[in-house]
């Protein structure tokens, strides 16, 4: 009948439509990853100098800690080593038996010419732990550019300098960010490695690209530069307003956004190394991460499955087959080949040129003798260029493990959608279509006793 036939037709045309947009954001999460990180190495910075940066008299960095995470020595001592001339290091944890603190302490004695101070014990304003830790830190630092920074991530040594360029750049800029990424590093197993695929194919692309169009805040909170002054006009107890909610890094972001404020995301990257996670713990920690979202989110979130390659590339197949007369088929196979291929060559820019400040150890002993009171260390071996794994075990393995990224695209979308609870770090919480938080039981273990698990 002919008026199935112009639904049919409709229903194509939207499907071509949506097609096309995906791969034009594609396209642009693609140019601009190249553009960002495909370059070689920078040569090591030589000790700071006179700082070039006229509007900002410091930087306090706050990294808010819990257990000890991996390569927690050479992540920890990053923020230490930056170049910028003038800032200092709050380290916030939350409980004295914490054992990442000895450790810390060691850390903070092998640089005693940077200003660092220990924080033990958090406030409690809200569900958030991060945000309840890092309270004391926000209040008592003493310059008002922050940059919070993840404890479980490495950062090269300029970067701190660039991302203060990036705000004097451009008067509305309010908040610096970097691009996550995982490196998996022995012993790994399926979760790490499909942790350090995603973060450097579809979450780089995607993030990237929405960040590059700037038609709203996207943000990921392993580290974030912003000033308190401006936070504080966002809500008046500051980084307090946002202990109630789990996703901090989005709100704080929206909020400066929703003020005029706008983002930028330089050239610099985070290195999260991952390592001993299984498969069953990545499907709830994107789980985790999708239903935090779809409250901050939702238009985006609900259509997220229609971004990943299989769907996509079904609904490009219908759209040319009843236009072009294309083979479905033929269609979908050559849209799934270029869509990993083109995974796989971003994925490469990203992890064999990655755009760092390289130290070898004649570097960093050069930079330590020139200037005695300051100290270096060799550039970490998951933070060098082509450290990631999945590069390491070649071609068939990374599409096997790019196929398995993609094939659970779409189980995970039905779990977090079907759920409103999530576990984080042994904590039980129940997320509000306010996008606020409840913690329903400390202890998920405890939970788990009780309900007989």
């Amino acid at each position: 009948m002919a008026w199935i036939s112009v639904i049919l037709k409709a229903v194509a045309g939207v499907f071509g439509v949506w097609y096309a947009t995906v791969w034009l954001v594609c396209g642009i999460g693609y140019f601009q990853l190249r553009r960002k990180f495909s370059h070689n190495e920078r040569p090591f910075p030589p000790p700071p100098a006179e700082s070039v940066v006229k509007s900002f008299s410091g930087v306090s960095i706050l990294r808010p800690l819990k257990g000890i995470d991996t390569e927690f020595e050479a992540c920890i001592a990053s923020a230490f080593e930056q170049t910028y001339s003038t800032f200092e290091i709050l380290l916030c944890v939350d409980e004295a038996s914490d054992p990442a603190i000895p450790v810390v302490r060691k850390i903070m004695s092998r640089y005693p010419h940077i200003p660092s101070r220990l924080f033990i014990g958090a406030e409690k304003y809200g569900v958030n732990p991060k945000v309840n830790n890092l309270i004391r830190a926000y209040d008592e630092a003493q310059y008002d550019t922050l940059w919070v920074l993840d404890s479980n991530v490495w950062i090269t040594p300029g970067a701190m300098a660039r991302a203060v360029a990036a705000f004097e750049a451009n008067p509305r800029i309010q908040l610096v960010h970097h691009l996550p990424i995982c490196v998996a590093v022995p012993p790994q197993n399926w979760g790490a490695r499909l942790d350090e695929l995603f973060m450097s194919s579809a979450h780089a692309k995607f993030y990237t690209a929405i960040n590059t169009v700037a038609v709203a805040s996207c943000v990921m909170g392993k580290s974030n530069l912003f000033r308190r002054s401006q936070l504080n006009k966002v809500d008046a107890s500051g980084i307090r307003g946002f202990a109630k909610f789990i996703a901090e890094d989005q709100m704080i972001g929206d909020g400066l956004w929703k003020r005029g404020g706008r983002h930028a995301m330089n050239g610099d990257r985070v290195v999260q190394p991952v390592s001993s996670s299984s498969l069953k713990e990545y499907f709830f920690r994107r789980t985790r991460w999708l239903r935090v979202r779809k409250y901050i989110v939702t238009a985006a979130t609900l259509v997220e499955p229609m971004t990943e390659c299989f769907l996509c590339g079904v609904m490009g197949a219908i759209a040319f087959h009843v236009f072009f007369a294309a083979s479905f088929g033929k269609f979908l196979v050559v849209h799934v080949f270029t869509w990993a291929l083109l995974d796989c060559w971003i994925f490469n820019c990203i992890h064999s040129s990655p755009n760092i400040d390289l130290a070898d150890a004649d570097q960093a002993q050069a930079a330590t003798t020139i200037a005695s009171s300051l100290s270096y260390s060799q550039t970490p071996a998951f933070a060098r260029p082509n450290a990631a794994t999945a590069a390491h075990r070649g071609l068939p393995n990374w599409l096997l493990t790019w196929f398995l990224r993609e094939a659970l695209a779409l189980p995970i979308w039905i779990t977090a959608m079907l759920g409103t609870r999530i576990e984080w770090r042994n904590r039980l919480f129940y997320i509000k279509p306010d996008t606020t938080a409840v913690e329903i039981q400390s202890s998920v273990d405890a939970r788990r006793k009780t309900l007989g698990w």
